[in-house]
């Protein structure tokens, strides 16, 4: 069915009304550009499709009991546009697609909601638009009522729709944990679909957040004020503004993020608040330590259709953040259908040349040159556990792709990439990129170490001669023999713990495990310290492994239940790449002996893991 010729950011409500004989069950699949949600005589049954991407996109598929009588299904479709919708969100062609099982869907009708203005989120800028709700606001839509309905429109999509790679996500209800005044507090960090009732006449303005401030003042452009033990009584961000002049129902287009929701009334308005917890349903962890309860707590918020960066910002699903994810699933459960959904979309990414995107789907593209070295661990990892399965060798072209991308871009040994070079967030580089003219020796050594991977699980090319020629190079620009002691930069002016890190799980036989302990070195950040804390792991510094670990245990002491993006000030409170204490935790927990937990949907075999 075509959207209506209307002007994004805008919603459709799409509207059959049908009469069942007999108890009887509604069955259907759908599929929607940009995405709907279905409501089953004024009730959520359901919400989709599975978030892809242009190269795979999805079909829904939704089962609903039913009695005998006259019923109504509504459809609210979602067409934003590029520029106002999730930033994670892709879209083709605006449109709904059901095709039903039990012959009851005839005649389908739309109506636009009208009344709806937006804004642009703040401080959550990747998320969908803020909504301001006027009187005018057409609401009893979702239930069929009220509003102008008129005869669908059909065209042809000759997209391909797959079927789900995923189950259905949770959907089951929780409540706050405290009210005070107009704040509701969670305990741990959630992500809710909400629901609201009101009633009265006046103004209702919602917002969520994770945590409140100590002091008003903000960073508009970092995102980031001052924080302390997550105990202040400042909350940012732009709000959602509802107008109620009698009755008002409103569900949100999409989940919220948080331990917070603040919610700010003028006028005689009453407010009945219902609260849908989301992700991806994993089977029951129980966690043996507050680091493995934080950590899995992150994990838990991070993933859901996709895998996520973070919950409350951009929502993306980042390739350096997905590695860390995949690892810690592999330590908990068999069902690895959310890793290889993640490796098969960040592979659909690739361009012509080999390099694939940093993150996807995603409605603007970015290359982190680094991150493709991470990719290339993470399908080696997948091939640890799994060997050269079917799927493996689905996403094997794009890996040897990505691996001659980066060898093409070799001068004398040393890789030369364009884009931006990040590496990770440390207070002595300049939008995480180590002070290093053309290319550095990290980057260099994570290229030796991914390709040393490739040279396990791939014979197309001499990967481990290559990895030698690179060796060579690597040592004769960035090594200093008499200390023992990787530099960042060829004039040996910048050090960073990051160097000697790769170069010990690149090539152990480097010696420069003291090197680590020399103070001085730009220290790594908190997506950074995964590789740190494994570098130390499988070079026998225990003591260093303690000390970094007490930093995470220091974290816990500022009032947070999940880990956050950085070790200090940092703007994201949840953040997918330090879940990798989880990964650590298990590993101690269980000497490397993996604690799996069977899912009834498959039937893998144990398997003991490490890097």
């Amino acid at each position: 069915m075509a959207p209506p010729d209307s002007e994004v950011p805008f919603t459709a409500v799409y509207r059959n009304l049908f009469t069942a004989d007999e108890e009887s069950v509604l069955e259907f699949e759908y599929s929607a550009d940009e995405r709907a949600a279905f409501f089953l005589d004024g009730q959520w049954i359901g919400n989709g499709p599975e978030r892809g991407c242009p190269q795979r996109w999805y079909l829904g598929h939704i089962s609903a009991g039913i009695q005998p009588g006259q019923h109504t299904l509504t459809a609210r479709l979602y067409c934003f546009g590029k520029e106002w919708t999730t930033y994670a969100q892709m879209s083709i062609r605006h449109g709904l697609y059901v095709k039903e099982k039990s012959d009851l869907l005839k005649d389908w009708k739309y109506a636009l909601e009208t009344g709806i203005g937006f804004e642009h989120p703040f401080p959550d800028w990747c998320a969908y638009p803020r909504v301001h709700v006027g009187k005018n606001y057409t609401s009893g839509l979702l239930r069929g009522k009220g509003g102008i309905w008129n005869k669908v429109d059909w065209f042809t999509d000759d997209r391909i729709l797959h079927e789900p790679d995923l189950p259905p996500m949770k959907h089951r209800e929780i409540f706050p944990d405290s009210i005070c005044g107009s704040i509701k507090k969670f305990n741990r960090y959630v992500c809710v679909w909400c629901h609201y009732r009101f009633h009265g006449r006046g103004k209702v303005r919602i917002r969520w957040a994770e945590t409140p401030y100590l002091t008003e003042e903000y960073d508009p452009l970092g995102l980031k004020g001052k924080k302390g033990n997550r105990d202040g009584s400042f909350f940012v961000g732009n709000f959602d503004e509802f107008e109620v002049d009698g009755e008002l129902e409103w569900h949100d287009y999409w989940w919220r993020a948080g331990h917070y929701t603040q919610i700010l009334t003028e006028g005689e308005i009453s407010v009945d608040s219902r609260y849908y917890e989301t992700g991806y349903p994993f089977p029951a962890f129980h966690p043996g330590s507050p680091l493995e309860s934080a950590a899995y707590e992150t994990l838990q918020a991070c993933s859901h259709e996709t895998f996520m960066d973070c919950p409350f910002y951009e929502q993306l699903m980042y390739i350096g953040d997905s590695r860390i994810e995949a690892l810690c699933i592999y330590s908990i459960t068999d069902d690895h259908r959310l890793p290889e959904k993640a490796l098969r979309v960040l592979s659909l990414s690739q361009i012509p040349d080999g390099m694939i995107l940093s993150r996807y789907p995603a409605k603007e593209e970015q290359i982190i040159p680094s991150f493709m070295t991470l990719y290339l661990l993470m399908v080696h990892d997948y091939w640890r556990f799994h060997g050269k399965n079917t799927f493996l060798l689905e996403i094997l072209p794009y890996a040897r792709k990505v691996a001659n991308y980066l060898t093409s871009n070799l001068r004398d040994g040393l890789l030369y990439l364009p884009g931006w070079n990040f590496i990770d967030w440390t207070k002595e580089w300049k939008n995480g990129v180590p002070d290093a003219p053309g290319t550095n020796c990290i980057l260099n050594w994570m290229a030796v170490y991914a390709f040393g991977k490739m040279a396990e699980m791939d014979d197309s090319r001499d990967w481990k001669g290559i990895t030698e020629t690179m060796k060579r190079a690597i040592y004769r620009t960035y090594y200093i023999p008499e200390e023992r002691i990787f530099a960042d930069d060829p004039e040996k002016k910048y050090f960073s713990e990051h160097a000697q890190v790769m170069a010990l799980l690149a090539s152990p036989e480097s010696g420069v495990q003291e090197a680590l302990r020399r103070k001085g070195l730009a220290e790594c950040g908190i997506c950074y310290s995964f590789y740190y804390l494994e570098a130390c792991r499988m070079n026998g510094l225990d003591d260093l492994y303690a000390k970094r670990m007490a930093k995470y245990e220091k974290i816990l002491g500022e009032g947070l239940t999940t880990f956050p993006e950085e070790f200090d000030n940092p703007r994201s409170d949840c953040h997918a790449w330090s879940s990798h204490i989880l990964y650590f935790s298990l590993l101690e927990r269980k000497k490397n002996q993996a604690t799996v937990i069977k899912h009834p949907q498959t039937k893998r075999k144990e398997v003991a893991f490490s890097l």
